[in-house]
């Protein structure tokens, strides 16, 4: 029960109260008339008198001063009066003074009473004040935490990305895994894409790409206009609406496509911007700063871990091909070798060998010196890679040149050497603005037509080269089985 509703209750008792006890005054005092002995019921009027204390103080409690002087002046003064005025005796006056005493008392305790409330409220205000500020104080805490907490959460989830991406050496792979975490971090975004030029190619095809949902006729096969924007300039680009941004006009190929937004990194290999880490959305407005300041981070790891690849891929190249003619050297046909053999033994299959040897090597050597014949052997090799596209190629030694055929039967094999003998001896060689003309010898050898052992496969194989040599080189031998 609330403070004001007790108020109420003890106001309307104090009134209810005085009602009776006026009633009971004159009652007595109609008593009194006919009394032999008016000593009782003068001292019952002196009590009821005196009563009227509790009506006083209830009313006290609900309107203060207002309550007692409304009380005092409807009920008390005139009952009193009326009581000195019946009964001829002054005497009743005196309870004037005793209600002149409880009013001073109440007074004494409402000030003293008003003080400590002051005081109370004061002091609640000042608590209320340190309540206000220790809340605002724990807002901006919370507020910072959650902001650390973020941060700390990119900053591992970074960290995390640059575990994943030390894992593998295939730059494919890498790439994979870039665009995948870009999107995971980034998911506002449709669709993300990495766009990587490698060598000196011209183009700049899309070599990794992820799509959150459908958009549109999405193929993404080669890089756009931002890409390009942002290799050319060598930094970072966020586009809020593509079709407001002055800086840019899309062909209809790029509206079919319905970018809207999108925000775009670049890659680094060996300090030359070779790519791009996309990510595009299908509505105006998607990206913040920090969305692209975040995948710069990401396209910083992945710029790192592809570029290594990259370098790692670059020496496996340099240690399993030869440095001038493009072709596997020696140690590694071995191995391609063996592993062809024991496929074909498993599956029932066939393979043959040919063992090639530029004729009159030496000549052309003694005529234009080794630079000449370098030139040489590099046009062979691009004829041989151009017309053999399934073969495994090998510079044997000097200008000599093996070529494993799987799954060849003998009878192909030889209508292979004989078409790539055909090629070379039409081909016009050019060594230092002359024209030079070619000639190829060629042994061939088959599994499991000549041999079932892949040395004896190079030694017969090498012996119907030598035999082509010997009747007159430019043509084709084939090993007796």
């Amino acid at each position: 029960m609330g403070s004001l509703t007790r108020r109420q209750i003890a106001f309307v008792v104090g009134v209810v109260a005085a009602l009776l006890l006026v009633y009971a005054t004159i009652h007595y005092l109609v008593q009194l008339r006919h009394a032999f002995y008016p000593e009782t019921y003068l001292q019952r009027i002196a009590v009821v008198l005196v009563a009227f204390c509790i009506p006083v103080f209830t009313t006290w409690l609900r309107f203060k001063w207002v309550g007692v002087n409304i009380l005092t002046l409807t009920f008390l003064i005139p009952l009193i009066l009326f009581v000195v005025s019946i009964t001829k005796l002054p005497v009743f006056l005196w309870i004037f003074l005793v209600y002149g005493t409880l009013m001073a008392i109440l007074s004494q305790m409402e000030q003293h009473f008003e003080g400590q409330i002051g005081m109370i409220g004061i002091e609640e205000e000042k608590y209320q004040d340190e309540t206000n500020n220790l809340e605002m104080t724990f807002k901006a805490k919370g507020e910072g935490i959650s902001t650390f907490f973020e941060k700390y959460s990119t900053y591992y989830n970074l960290r995390k990305l640059a575990e994943e991406l030390t894992v593998s050496l295939a730059w494919g792979e890498l790439a994979q895994k870039a665009v995948d975490r870009a999107m995971d971090f980034i998911p506002r975004g449709d669709y993300s894409k990495i766009t990587l030029a490698r060598g000196e190619e011209k183009t700049l095809p899309v070599v990794a790409r992820r799509r959150m949902r459908p958009v549109g006729n999405w193929v993404v096969k080669q890089g756009d206009l931002f890409d390009f924007w942002c290799i050319k300039n060598r930094k970072r680009l966020i586009v809020m609406d593509t079709q407001e941004d002055f800086r840019f006009v899309l062909s209809e190929t790029e509206k079919k496509e319905n970018v809207r937004s999108l925000i775009v990194a670049p890659l680094f290999h060996e300090g030359r911007v070779t790519g791009t880490l996309a990510i595009h959305a299908t509505r105006p407005n998607v990206f913040s700063h920090d969305d692209l300041r975040l995948l710069d981070a990401i396209a910083t790891l992945a710029s790192s871990a592809i570029s290594n690849a990259m370098l790692y891929e670059k020496t496996e190249e340099l240690a399993i091909k030869d440095a001038l003619t493009g072709l596997y050297v020696r140690r590694y046909f071995y191995e391609r070798l063996k592993e062809e053999h024991r496929r074909t033994l498993m599956n029932n299959k066939k393979m043959s060998l040919l063992m090639i040897d530029l004729d009159h090597f030496k000549e052309c050597n003694d005529r234009f010196g080794h630079q000449g014949g370098d030139l040489m052997l590099i046009q062979l090799a691009e004829i041989l890679t151009k017309s053999l596209k399934d073969a495994v190629l090998a510079r044997y030694g000097g200008e000599e040149f093996a070529i494993l055929l799987p799954e060849t039967s003998k009878a192909d094999a030889v209508r292979i050497a004989e078409q790539t003998r055909k090629a070379v001896e039409k081909s016009l060689f050019y060594i230092r603005r002359e024209q030079v003309q070619m000639t190829l010898s060629v042994g061939v050898a088959s599994v499991p037509e000549d041999t079932l052992d892949t040395e004896m496969l190079v030694q017969k194989a090498d012996k119907a080269l030598y035999q082509a040599k010997r009747e007159g080189r430019n043509r084709v031998c084939v090993s007796a089985s």
